[in-house]
């Protein structure tokens, strides 16, 4: 009986506390004494290329390159590393796991109506793609005649970095729970975070099962706890996994035990 009335206590100040916990989205200073979140990194072969500066051009790692061959040794050291994409390659179109300088953004003259996103694979023809006229990377999707093209979670675009995992949904409309999540576009949700706890996450953008997940790094030291549930103190410690728990240290926590086992706790 108790535990049901934890929990209706639980739902109704999650309740009180969901009109807030969107607007902090949107606020950059997090917690005091955590860092920054970190975008998600990208692996690609591509990295091995090492240029003295950063190049204005994608690129990537082609095994096949050979002397002479367009694009081949674009960081004048290696021959395998490969400009593609934009001209003067647009005859080479960029594959997957190619990398695309941090500043290859669309540069609309008029603010476009129709979502877009940044897509290294883009080829003259492509449906969607060169959508600003000067990239041919820049394509349209997830609306109108480009409604065939499903937009990744990068379509969104957030003036600060949130620390709740979001996607784009397709279905979302005005009012939806954790749609618009960047405050611009309806289609960009949040997702399998409290309070969005509730929408799952595609695998494409969902944090990591059966273990903790902090965008920013807590003070408090954390383990994985499968006896955890709602109310039950420092449970939900990263919002995503109940079994996600703080322990011991020298503030509310103190008096929870972290595991003898060293593998299973992890420091801050």
């Amino acid at each position: 009986m108790a535990t049901t009335r934890q929990q209706q206590t639980m739902r109704a100040l999650l309740a009180l506390l969901l009109p807030f916990a969107i607007l902090a989205e949107g606020v950059g200073n997090g917690p005091v004494g955590v860092e920054s979140p970190v975008p998600p990194h990208k692996v690609s072969p591509a990295e091995q290329c090492a240029f003295a500066l950063p190049p204005e051009l994608p690129y990537y790692w082609e095994p096949s390159c050979a002397m002479g061959l367009l694009g081949c040794m674009a960081d004048g050291v290696h021959l395998q590393c490969r400009f593609c994409g934009e001209a003067p390659f647009t005859g080479l179109p960029c594959p997957l796991d190619a990398v695309s300088p941090a500043g290859e953004t669309c540069a609309f003259d008029n603010a476009p109506t129709t979502p877009v996103y940044w897509d290294p694979a883009c080829y003259y023809g492509q449906k969607g793609c060169f959508a600003d006229s000067k990239h041919l990377g820049c394509r349209f999707c997830g609306a109108g005649d480009y409604l065939d093209i499903p937009c990744p979670y990068s379509a969104c675009t957030h003036a600060v970095e949130p620390v709740s995992p979001y996607y784009w949904d397709p279905s979302c409309t005005l009012g939806m729970l954790g749609c618009r999540a960047d405050a611009i576009h309806t289609q960009c949700r949040f997702c399998g975070k409290i309070p969005f706890q509730g929408i799952p996450c595609p695998e494409s953008s969902r944090p990591p099962y059966d273990e903790c997940w902090f965008p920013r790094h807590p003070k408090e030291t954390y383990f994985w706890d499968p006896t955890c549930d709602w109310g039950v103190a420092g449970c939900w410690a990263d919002g995503v996994h109940a079994e996600c728990r703080f322990c011991e240290g020298n503030g509310q926590y103190a008096a929870i035990d972290c595991p003898v086992v060293p593998e299973t706790t992890l420091l801050p």
